[in-house]
């Protein structure tokens, strides 16, 4: 048999620190980041038409699947997994919700209303 040894690296020089990475520091900087979609959402919602709420609903939830994804890529990533811009303001309510998989019970009354006018 032959004698195996461990081997550890510490300060590899092809490693990328932390405090580098540029990916890191964007997924840091989302956490951190408020959404003021949320905070109108949340402050507003008795204020706001039940077609308002949705929408802001709707643009809340995509900008928090956006943020997950990386800088510069964000837009392509979300047109390959859900659906375009585009494709999106030619949908309706009901199936935009459907899309994105959000509960739609509350807003049933305008389910067959366009999502952008």
């Amino acid at each position: 048999m032959k004698n195996k040894s461990t081997v550890a690296v510490q300060n590899f020089s092809g490693m990328v620190s932390l405090s580098k990475s540029k990916r890191l520091s964007s997924m840091r900087d989302t956490v951190k980041a408020v959404d003021p979609q949320a905070i109108i959402y949340k402050r507003n919602k008795g204020k706001l038409s039940l077609l308002e709420q949705a929408r802001v609903l709707i643009e809340q939830t995509i900008s928090e699947i956006k943020s997950t994804y990386p800088e510069g890529k964000k837009n392509s990533l979300f047109a390959l997994r859900y659906a375009t811009e585009k494709k999106m303001a030619e949908m309706t309510l009901g199936e935009v919700f459907k899309l994105l998989k959000l509960k739609s019970n509350e807003f049933s009354k305008i389910r067959e209303y366009r999502y952008k006018e």
